[in-house]
């Protein structure tokens, strides 16, 4: 297993950077990380290609064997079969020792070719598997070999059977409990790699959503903030040029305050929609830094829509507003409702405005009298998405519909715990 770290992806196509890790120490184990199969096939050739021909040697020498050919061809057999066992050691560790256990039960010297891929397969067990497999297979591998050591006719020249006994456990332990312990110790390692590496790519996952959701939160912000911005200042603009032309066709003297307060309106709106449209842009860059809406704002807006021509009736209960977040809401849901009064209904008879301040929460509500000549319905409820993602933030909620008598009102309610 490699722990290189990979290199990360190129700045700009959305995805997030790769998770780089420190190079794995030695020039050998990079080497063996990087080439498991080149290493596979030497092993086999190792354990099996080069321990071949000194069995073949040995089989053709050998002077019990009165016809050679047939044991040397089944030791080429069995040579290959362990030697291919060996480089798929990786995805059938099990199934290479049973050949090789098998191959333990043949004569002399095939035997010898089972031994040592026995061993390669016990340590694969350890390594490429899991520690209840690496003991499975030390069961099976202890049970042959003592029962091959015991019925063999070396120990028949023991005169105590406990000293046979001792020699093979011996014996049995070096050839199956120390590759086995070797590869518990090399797989638990790598499986606890396997398992930082894991958990520090879930931690740099997470790292990145956070990321990803503060800035998606922060353009929903500003938008929020964009929406009600263009939306209050194009109506008030709207409502308060068509004023000012009613009263140049009627020849008053007002006419030239009511287009100030629409050029007043417009420069206010266009130097918010600039700042917006900078954080939007680079949202690095330094941005210019404006107070927000206080609770004194309140007022000034409800003078604002005044002027518009609403005509509001504004009724305070309790003392100020405090903190940063609850008099930005209450500044921003007032002014959204009124901004919908003056578009939906710019000739309603009356429009009611209350804000109370209670001990645990702010209640607002606006509510108008229905508009006897009604204009053309138009938006998509952004405003009211907007106003509800607000009261949200500080654990409110806003109910707006219309009303029985007739009319339109929105109730808000806003928990100073959440603040």
């Amino acid at each position: 297993m490699s722990a290189a770290g990979a290199a990360p992806s190129p700045a700009g196509d959305g995805a997030a950077p790769a998770l780089e890790l420190p190079r794995p120490p030695g020039l050998l184990r990079r080497w063996v990380d990087a080439h498991p199969r080149t290493v596979d096939l030497l092993l086999a050739i190792a354990t099996q290609g080069l321990l071949l021909p000194l069995a073949l040697v040995a089989s053709a020498f050998d002077d019990e064997l009165a016809e050679p050919w047939w044991p040397m061809a089944g030791t080429v057999l069995v040579a290959l079969a362990l030697g291919y066992g060996t480089y798929a050691r990786r995805r059938m560790p099990f199934a290479l020792l049973l050949a090789a256990l098998v191959a333990v039960l043949l004569p002399q010297p095939t035997a010898a070719l089972g031994s040592i891929a026995s061993w390669v397969a016990l340590y694969a067990l350890g390594v490429f598997r899991s520690a209840r497999w690496a003991w499975i297979g030390f069961s099976v591998a202890a049970v042959v070999n003592t029962a091959l050591l015991l019925g063999s006719a070396e120990y028949e020249r023991f005169a105590a059977p406990i000293v046979a006994v001792i020699s093979v456990l011996v014996q049995v332990t070096v050839a199956t409990l120390v590759p086995t312990l070797i590869g518990l110790w090399i797989g638990g390692r790598r499986r606890y790699e396997r398992a930082l590496i894991a958990r520090a790519e879930d931690l740099a996952r997470e790292r990145d959503q956070r990321t990803r959701l503060a800035v998606s939160e922060e353009r929903t912000r500003i938008a929020r903030e964009m929406h009600d911005i263009v939306s209050h200042g194009l109506t008030v603009m709207i409502t308060l040029s068509e004023g000012a032309a009613a009263q140049a066709l009627a020849g008053a003297a007002t006419a030239p305050d009511a287009m100030r307060r629409v050029a007043d309106t417009g420069r206010a709106s266009l130097a918010e929609m600039r700042r917006l449209l900078g954080l939007l842009r680079d949202p690095a860059a330094p941005a210019e830094l404006i107070p927000q809406p206080a609770d004194a704002d309140i007022d000034r807006l409800i003078a604002g829509f005044r002027d518009a021509g609403l005509p509001l009736h504004f009724t305070r209960v309790g003392a100020p507003l405090e903190g940063p977040s609850i008099p930005l809401a209450a500044y921003r849901i007032i002014q959204e409702a009124l901004t919908n009064v003056l578009r939906h209904a710019p000739r309603s008879p009356r429009v009611d405005v209350r804000l109370e301040n209670a001990a645990d929460e702010i209640v607002i509500a606006v509510e108008n009298e229905a508009d006897p000549e009604p204009p053309e319905a138009t938006g998509a409820g952004r405003g009211l998405i907007g106003m509800r993602e607000r009261a949200a933030l500080l654990g409110g909620s806003i109910d707006a519909g219309p009303r029985l008598r007739g009319g339109w009102g929105v109730l808000a309610v806003l928990r100073k715990e959440e603040a």
